[in-house]
């Protein structure tokens, strides 16, 4: 089922998802799909209302959403559709979204990481790009030879949403701040940044370290981290970071918590299990003192 915006949209959607070996539908709120997909790259005034009506449809029929967005609205996205039934592509051409159509996601390794009865295998994560990468590429010289050489290596903008449920807020009072402590993490953060001034910044890319670094520190402060500034903290392109967020929210890892006072914004955070094994890693990289983590 397909929604683009426009008949031109809606046009290039039924053309992927044909090339990807699905049948496309126009939108139609009284029948069930396995895939809708929804351009809301240029959503701006009936966003809202959009969001509510995929997420009727989603409740209603089970089905899975794949969703074109822009990093601007990836906030009020996130935190609106259902969780464990869409998929994202921030900032991303359709080419991305073949390998998913055609099935890579449920045949690939991809799929442990949304079992909830199987531990989360996070070294999967680092082969996922490459593999859905290369079959997207395959997959569009097959459709346009013309593509060959216009497609790049680059990581699939995919995001799923996290299964699990909003979590409350802590007492504040039980927020451990350690002035020192949040000092040597800060100049942590900013030593692994100048790297990047040196070396190529994917030479180095590390998502979940940089993830758990900028959340304690950030916790230590006092602060809350939203999804899009902590895609900017993970030092890596944002669909890339929401997928580590995504497998280590799945995990226990972190904690995803709704504003209190914006229900279109989702906070990130550590969770209490994490948040004492950073603890522990820093008192055991001050007795070493390791600046160079």
């Amino acid at each position: 089922m397909i929604s683009g915006g426009s008949l031109e949209r809606d046009a290039k959607l039924a053309r992927l998802a044909t090339l990807a070996g699905c049948t496309p539908l126009p939108i139609d709120d009284t029948q069930s799909a396995d895939f809708i997909l929804i351009d809301l790259s240029s959503e701006t005034d009936r966003l809202n209302d959009t969001l509510l009506r995929i997420t009727d449809y989603l409740q209603k029929y089970r089905s899975t959403a794949l969703i074109w967005s822009k990093m601007e609205s990836l906030e009020v996205i996130y935190a609106a559709l259902p969780q464990g039934q869409c998929h994202f592509l921030v900032n991303a051409d359709d080419v991305e979204a073949m390998p998913i159509l055609a099935g890579a996601f449920g045949r690939g390794g991809m799929d442990r990481l949304h079992d909830r009865d199987q531990e989360v295998e996070f070294r999967s994560l680092h082969q996922i790009s490459d593999e859905l990468a290369e079959f997207a590429r395959t997959l569009a010289r097959m459709a346009d030879p013309e593509l060959k050489d216009k497609l790049q290596d680059k990581s699939i903008s995919y995001r799923a949403a996290p299964l699990g449920g909003f979590q409350g807020f802590p007492n504040e009072n039980s927020v451990t701040k350690d002035v020192a402590v949040t000092l040597r993490l800060r100049e942590v953060i900013k030593l692994r940044r100048l790297r990047d001034r040196f070396f190529p910044p994917d030479l180095f890319a590390d998502p979940a370290w940089d993830i758990l670094l900028d959340l304690k520190a950030a916790a230590q402060e006092g602060q809350h981290v939203s999804v899009s500034s902590l895609c900017i903290a993970a030092a890596v392109p944002p669909t890339t970071a929401l997928r580590w967020i995504s497998a280590m929210t799945e995990s226990g890892m972190l904690l995803r918590r709704q504003d209190p006072a914006d229900a279109r914004r989702v906070f990130i955070e550590l969770s209490a299990e994490t948040s004492a094994k950073m603890d522990d890693y820093i008192v055991a990289v001050t007795t070493r003192f390791a600046p160079f983590i």
